[in-house]
């Protein structure tokens, strides 16, 4: 499935539109490289000041492409890590102020941009998660290190550690979004959302988040590293291979099975 994205601009104001096939939205390696044109584009702008992530149909992202990540191995896995890491800190490094409009389901890949952004409003029958350990890898494009900061510890831990997709009402409860509302009101919501950050003075607020990052506290390419590395050493475990063929065949993962002499 390929997944286009295009950039549209009003004003202040930039939207990044994700459109895939049968409207699923999958972050494989050529959406990626799409991603970064537009971010390229936007940083080349400087009246641009809001920047809106968005989707139409079944997801908002559905996250990475299942078959690359099945084909990598320990070393090509930490290279993959760290490309998404570099895109996913593109996004966070934006000054202006960004954010994730999840309509619908958005998990692993999806959720970490929406990690990088400022804000994130969620419609009500929107899921969220990160399911990366469902198929025997974790989340290795920030989203590790990016739930731990923003999120806590114990958020974190269950979100990874489950794989679970909560929905809109308990991701608003752990902090994972800011605002949800139903999905009549929901692109009503979200463009109000964006006028009533356009009418704040733009280099407040990228004062202000580049503050805020700042605050979050030191080292974090060093986790950034650390997760690449923990990402990278799933591959040998023969886990990813085992959890991402039962995910395309549908079928119930037996893990023990890798235990078997």
């Amino acid at each position: 499935m390929d997944t286009q994205v295009t950039l549209t601009t009003d004003g202040p104001v930039a939207r990044v539109q994700l459109s895939g096939e049968k409207g699923v939205q999958l972050l494989g390696a050529g959406t990626r490289q799409r991603l970064h044109g537009v971010l390229e584009e936007i940083e080349q702008l400087p009246e641009i000041n809001v920047v809106v992530f968005q989707a139409e149909g079944r997801t908002f992202i559905a996250g990475a492409d299942i078959n690359e990540l099945r084909s990598l191995n320990a070393e090509t896995g930490f290279e993959n890590s760290q490309q998404g890491q570099a895109l996913m800190n593109r996004v966070a490094a934006l000054s202006a102020t960004t954010i994730a409009a999840i309509h619908a389901a958005c998990a692993g890949g999806g959720t970490e941009l929406a990690l990088a952004c400022d804000m994130r409003v969620a419609a009500e029958d929107a899921v969220i998660g990160l399911p990366e350990t469902r198929i025997g890898v974790l989340p290795g494009w920030g989203g590790t290190v990016r739930a731990t900061r923003l999120l806590g510890s114990a958020v974190a831990r269950r979100l990874i550690l489950t794989g679970e997709l909560v929905t809109a009402a308990t991701a608003l409860q752990l902090g994972l979004v800011d605002q949800v509302v139903s999905a009549e009101e929901f692109r009503d919501v979200v463009d109000a959302r964006v006028n009533l950050v356009a009418s704040r003075g733009p280099h407040a607020r990228a004062a202000a988040k580049n503050l805020i990052a700042q605050f979050e506290g030191p080292d974090v390419e060093a986790q950034f590293q650390a997760e690449s590395r923990a990402f990278a050493e799933c591959y040998p475990t023969g886990e990813p291979e085992l959890g991402m063929s039962a995910f395309l065949g549908k079928i119930d993962v037996n893990w023990a099975s890798l235990r078997t002499p």
